[in-house]
């Protein structure tokens, strides 16, 4: 629908009725534009505009509908009017033009900027051997159709809003890769040879499958001679050659048996049996070399180092590891696929590629090789891939199920858990044998189908054979109260993190906000957190707004410069005079652009506790660092 069509619709909702003329005056168009916007509203809604001797009348319901489907995506930037224009024509009918003031208006642009924007989308439709034909004002690409295709193709992995951890948008940037066909085959699979895999590996795998069939695609095969590697398990072995059999039927390529035994290799590290094999840190050696897997272990601690991410967990490494192998054998050999992936992560995921990039650079430093921009955005999905699925996995919880009759039970077990509880619960393993239970690490609950024989840790509920509704409640519950205690030991590690003890001060005798923040100000300087012009940044917030509330005040500056990101605390018995209001509380905030997402985690529930009076009041009889933390822990 056309913007101007949005407008009229908008307006009659405001005030029906309304004439031709009334409405052409509003819009200041036409009287014969108000009709053509009526007649094609009319068109995509039947009768939700109605002509009468009073104007114009509008079925408000129907109206409301009609714009919550549209989608409000108009392009900002040059290049995005470029792609949006360039995807427009070849999308288009091939015996249709397109008119130009239509394009005006789509995009909210003058006649002007259409015809500079033309010229840029002329350019990139002559590396297509591709033509803008202009006549009359109703432009449209002349040309072989296979041409437009392949232009078309690049545009849409162009355009690919870059999700991680997600089918439905890997599916968007793979179009012609059938992603939930991988998906049910890897399932269909497992399931035929006893194998268990949890939601959040079955779509890190599935990225790599589809990742190997694109680049298989393209000519980039990997021919490595495997009977220079360990040996593999025949069984697992043969699980990922019945995959890549599906797979080669499907997408008409060939595996070699180098790639299939990579797959064995990610198969392995992901998926349980009911041995509960995988590789570790310690065999990860043996199949990628000591060099690789110090390359590998370098890299993790540099992005743990220069952006405080920690990136350690067993399955990243292991498919992280896999994954520079590879890339070095194409880096030496010269031998590179091309990554629908690239400018797409560039202009979308900015950080991620910015981190990339650096640790092409430490490969280069490292081993002498230089890696293109088609290789780092490979990397830099493997890194958001794992960033996302870090933060799903925050927001639920995680268990492992217990069920010693694996093979009748497992799949009736898991589903009737999932489907009340898929968006709260991430069932990480299944196991059989209770002694296993050691070896899985880091699970907030077990679930169990009879009585543990000693006493675990961990939380622990047992359910019957068939989820009925009293385990159900019970299950509700124990998620409830996993999921507070988990919220309320990450607000504390990150209260811990910005709150150091030097940043907690009792202070009287400070008369005004201006004297506060400086005094506040040079304390964060010296610590290294901030530099000297980080005062005038937050008096510059302060004169657009105050950020004293109540009896507290939280100053920070309106962009993310600092060094480190911290929060100072000064509590004061005597009232400091902020603008008009007196403050005990002097909350002073200062964040690192790479340390955002602190902010997003930790702003929110500040507020909601500060924002209750009687809150602050017990704040303020904090006498020290660790009684300030507890008392602020226990408020959420």
């Amino acid at each position: 629908m056309k913007p101007q069509s949005k407008k009229l619709i908008r307006f009659l909702m405001d005030s029906s009725p309304m004439t031709a003329a009334v409405l052409a005056d509003k819009m200041e168009v036409s009287i014969r534009s108000i009709k053509n916007y009526v007649h094609d509203i009319n068109e995509e809604c039947p009768s939700v505009i109605i002509s009468s001797n009073e104007g114009y009348h509008i079925d408000r319901l129907k109206a409301s509908a009609l714009l919550e489907n549209q989608q409000d995506l108009i392009p900002q930037t040059s290049e995005e009017r470029c792609i949006y224009i360039i995807s427009k024509l070849l999308n288009h009918n091939r015996y249709e033009s397109v008119n130009v003031y239509d394009l005006c208006d789509e995009m909210y642009i003058s006649l002007s900027t259409l015809k500079n924007e033309l010229n840029k989308v002329k350019r990139r439709l002559h590396k297509y051997d591709l033509e803008l034909v202009n006549k009359s004002d109703m432009i449209s690409v002349d040309g072989l159709e296979k041409n437009k295709r392949k232009m078309l193709s690049t545009i849409l992995y162009d355009e690919s809003n870059i999700n991680f951890i997600n089918l439905e948008s890997l599916q968007k940037t793979f179009v012609d890769i059938d992603i939930e066909f991988i998906k049910n085959t890897i399932l269909e699979i497992f399931d035929k040879y006893h194998y268990f895999i949890n939601d959040y590996s079955l779509i890190n795998l599935v990225l790599h499958v589809t990742i190997s069939i694109d680049r298989i695609r393209n000519g980039n095969f990997n021919n490595q001679d495997i009977d220079q590697l360990p040996g593999v398990k025949l069984h697992e072995f043969e699980l990922a050659r019945e995959v890549a059999f599906r797979l080669e039927e499907k997408f008409q390529i060939q595996y070699s048996k180098a790639e299939i035994y990579e797959m064995t290799l990610l198969i392995i590290s992901r998926a349980t049996t009911i041995n509960y094999k995988s590789i570790n840190a310690d065999n990860l050696t043996e199949f990628i070399g000591a060099d690789c897997l110090n390359l590998v272990n370098t890299l993790i601690q540099d992005i743990n180092s220069f952006y405080y991410i920690d990136l350690s967990e067993q399955e990243f490494l292991i498919r992280f590891a896999l994954h520079i192998r590879n890339l070095l054998v194409r880096s030496r050999n010269n031998y590179f696929s091309k990554n629908p992936l690239t400018e797409g992560i560039k202009t979308s995921c900015p950080l991620i590629y910015d981190m990339s990039v650096n640790l092409a650079q430490t490969i280069k430093e490292k081993t002498g090789i230089s890696i293109n921009d088609d290789e780092i955005a490979y990397i830099a999905f493997h890194l958001g891939s794992t960033l996302e699925a870090q933060k799903n996995l925050t927001a639920k919880i995680t268990a492992v199920l217990y069920c010693p009759n694996y093979y009748d039970l497992n799949l009736r077990i898991t589903d009737s858990i999932n489907q009340y509880f898929s968006n709260d619960l991430l069932i990480t393993n299944i196991i059989t044998d209770e002694s296993d239970l050691d070896k899985v690490e880091n699970n907030d609950l077990i679930i169990t189908t009879i009585p543990l024989l000693r006493i675990s840790s961990t939380p622990v509920i047992q359910v019957s054979i068939l989820i009925n509704d009293t385990n159900r409640r019970m299950l509700s519950e124990k998620i409830e109260e996993l999921r507070k205690t988990k919220k309320r030991n990450e607000f504390e590690k990150y209260l811990r993190e910005l709150i150091v003890p030097e940043f907690f001060e009792h202070r009287n005798g400070i008369q005004n906000e201006k004297e506060c923040i400086h005094y506040m100000v040079q304390k964060m300087t010296y610590l290294g957190y901030v530099d000297p012009s980080f005062e005038e940044e937050i008096l510059e917030r302060e004169q657009i707004s105050t950020t004293a509330f109540g009896n507290f005040a939280i100053p920070h500056a309106m962009k993310m410069y600092a060094h480190k990101t911290g929060m100072n605390i000064l509590i004061s018995d005597e009232p400091i005079l902020w603008k008009d209001h007196p403050v005990n509380l002097v909350l002073m905030m200062c964040f690192n652009r790479n340390e955002r997402y602190i902010f997003n985690e930790i702003y929110d529930p500040i507020t909601m506790i500060l924002s209750e009076p009687e809150n602050v009041k017990k704040i303020l009889k904090s006498q020290n660092y660790e009684e300030f933390i507890t008392t602020f822990i226990n408020l959420l």
